[in-house]
């Protein structure tokens, strides 16, 4: 035997469905089968095994080898997540970061319950899993996807949400550190973001993944205002390319081109 036992089943409360006959009390060596009759007084695996021609046995479960409970980073250092499994050893939160590459990080730790939501939106606000704060209704965007109406971030932590989906960052912490990383500066001019004017941009490669639509990830080539983004390096790329060289333009994309070598050196 490898890893296979057989599993009892519970027995069932009276006057409860009629359970299969295929080894009945007092005529057999094998325990009476719980399972639910469904044809020939059988249940669905001893009718598989009799339409087969074979000597009907108990029917054998295979012995979980998945772990029951998420290994994922919990909230508490040391602790795991605890979430229930989906597929390797992961909850499903937890599966979809490792789908998208990079460190596994904890979900969020606020959870409130069904009946504190609905006071919350009795009183018009909402709680923003992101940034934990509760919020006026005003402050979400509308969502005919939710129940309440409104998106499940605020107008503030949205953003975030949609550049980690469209490229693929490991979390919304992620895409806080990539721009954190740069001091919020544009990586061509290196002007400063202020506070009130446009955010700026992920770059990414239009080569390898559309402008429009989700990126691999893996074609991320910088942080850049809106000007260079739209305006400078999209005209370069287009059409000064092949009219003049520009040394701020050309060293950003010698800097992609040997990252993305180094990463993936069969580009």
């Amino acid at each position: 035997m490898t890893g296979i036992e057989i599993i009892p089943q519970p027995p069932m409360p009276n006057g409860s469905t009629k359970t299969c006959e295929a080894f009945p009390p007092g005529t057999s060596l094998y325990p009476p089968c719980e399972r639910p009759m469904r044809s020939n007084r059988l249940c669905d695996a001893h009718n598989q095994q009799s339409a087969a021609g074979k000597e009907l046995r108990p029917i054998r479960q295979r012995r979980r080898t998945m772990p029951e409970f998420c290994s994922g980073p919990g909230a508490e250092e040391s602790a795991p997540c605890g979430l229930p499994t989906i597929g390797k050893g992961l909850c499903n939160a937890h599966y979809q970061q490792d789908q998208r590459g990079g460190v596994l990080v904890p979900l969020f730790t606020l959870r409130i319950s069904q009946d504190e939501a609905s006071s919350l939106l009795e009183a018009g606000l909402k709680r923003c899993p992101a940034c934990k704060d509760v919020k006026p209704l005003a402050e979400f965007g509308r969502s005919s996807a939710q129940l309440s109406g409104r998106s499940t971030y605020c107008a503030a932590c949205q953003p975030d949400y949609v550049l980690m989906k469209r490229f693929k960052f490991s979390s919304m912490e992620a895409v806080r550190q990539f721009r954190e990383s740069r001091d919020h500066r544009c990586d061509i001019c290196k002007r400063q973001w202020q506070e009130g004017e446009s955010a700026f941009h992920i770059d990414h490669d239009g080569a390898c993944c559309p402008s429009r639509g989700p990126s691999c990830g893996r074609c991320v080539r910088g942080y850049l205002c809106h000007l260079c983004n739209t305006q400078g390096l999209s005209w370069y790329e287009l059409v000064g390319r092949s009219i003049t060289t520009v040394p701020v333009f050309e060293e950003y994309l010698r800097r992609y081109e040997h990252r993305r070598k180094t990463l993936l050196p069969d580009a």
